[in-house]
Parts: structure tokens; sequence; C-alpha cells
């Protein structure tokens, strides 16, 4: 296979690139910052430095890559606060970032993607569920929802269009959460049926899977990789935690 692969020097994107590696696939990583995988360019990873928000980036990367058959779109940015005074530039930015920068990944890809190509964003449990204090990125990301199911009507038979929903991942971001408060590290555990945090890798094989032939009839799907999460419900009583992070 041939991916491409935005935010891919970090977190969730990064174990994506790992696994594809290892499987043999050649990759082309586009990040702001690609400086944790400098020193690994080879004829099967290739590096694109820049802003996913700006097309020219997408299309050099597309450029690259050459015949598509896979993309994943893990770059993207949370950035917590309360709805009364939420700066509206901040607002813009999420969006343009979380949703409207994986629309133009998708339709630029689509132009060169191979018959049978797979195209998995990655969504969040926040689409899904209220989260206070997430209105811009919750938002976003059932905004993502809403997208792969359009496309996957309108790219189908030839692409493929799916997401993942990923529950809390322990990644650097969430990391600074805990440091900062913004995310509390119990209530999470207590909330997660599975009694852990996710990892990039569990997200990265489910990832892994709906690239791959093993899932060719499966389009149009938001797929819960949470622990449990969503599936929750009000659980026991000496389980349920009295807040919940935002």
């Amino acid at each position: 296979m041939t991916v491409v692969v935005t935010g891919g020097a970090r977190g969730i994107g990064l174990g994506v690139v790992d696994l594809l590696l290892e499987q043999g696939d050649r990759v082309v990583v586009v990040d702001v910052n690609v400086e944790p995988l400098l020193g690994r360019e080879s004829d099967q990873l290739a590096l694109v430095e820049g802003d996913v928000t700006e097309v020219r980036v997408i299309e050099e990367a597309c450029r690259l890559a050459g015949p598509i058959t896979g993309v994943v779109a893990s770059a993207g940015i949370s950035r917590p606060g309360p709805s009364d005074d939420y700066p509206t530039e901040q607002w813009n930015a999420i969006l343009a970032l979380n949703l409207t920068a994986v629309f133009e990944l998708m339709r630029i890809a689509a132009r060169t993607a191979t018959d049978g190509a797979s195209f998995v964003a990655i969504s969040s449990v926040t689409g899904m569920q209220g989260f206070a204090g997430r209105a811009a990125y919750s938002a976003s990301k059932a905004g993502v929802d809403g997208l792969v199911r359009a496309l996957a009507a309108e790219y189908a038979p030839k692409v493929r269009v799916n997401a993942v929903v990923p529950g809390f991942v322990m990644t650097d971001i969430a990391r600074a959460n805990i440091a900062s408060g913004v995310i509390d590290d119990e209530l999470v555990l207590d909330r997660t049926p599975m009694g852990r945090w996710g990892t990039p890798s569990d997200i990265a094989k489910a990832i892994g899977f709906l690239l791959g032939d093993e899932s060719s009839w499966v389009t149009g799907a938001s797929i819960p990789v949470d622990g449990g999460w969503l599936s929750f419900g009000l659980g026991s009583e000496q389980n349920r935690p009295k807040q919940f992070p935002i």
C-alpha cells in the first residue's frame, strides 16, 4: 500500500506510521513538525513538513505518493474552554484543522486513488457525547462522522471511507492535559470499562484493519475503539463517577 498520513509524527498518527512501515507499506507523512521522524526517511517513508490546512501542502503529499491506496487523516488539535467566552478565532482554527482539512485531503487524494482505496479519519467519543468545555472539538468530530458517511456514499465503490472513534488515548497531549488539570486521570479510568487508557497502537491496529482487504465491505462506518466508553451507560453505582472530565 501507499498511504498518506497527516499528523504522522506523533501520537496516534505515529502509531499508524510505525504499523504501516512494519508491514512494508510505503508512507507519506505530513506534519507541521516532522522532527521526530528525521533520519528515518527511505524509499518507504517520505516526509512533508507543513500545515495541512494549506491545500498546497496536501497536494504536495499526494503528488509524492503517486497512486494512493490509503489515507489516514490524523492531524488535529483540542483546545478546551468555556463556551461563553471561547474565542471565535480558536473555534475557526479547530474546525479548519479537524474537519475542513480532512475534507480537502480526501477529495484531493481521491483524484489519484486506486480502485479499492481506503480513507480513514480520526473521530472521537466527544463527537457522540456531550463534554462540557469541548464545544468546538466536539462539533469538529461530529462533522467528521457526517463527512465520512457522505463521502462513502459518493466515492463508492472505488474508495471506501470510514472513521475510528477513539476514547481516551495516552498521548503527549493527554499527558499535558492531565498535568494541567484539564483531564482527571482517575475519572477516565473509572469511566472506562476496560480499566485503562488506550494506546496509539490500539487505534493504529483498528486503522490497519480499515485500510486492509479484510474490511473490503466496510464503508461509511464510525467504529468505536474506546475501551467500552460509549457503551458504559450509567454503569454500576460503585463505579459511576460523580463528575466527568472535560
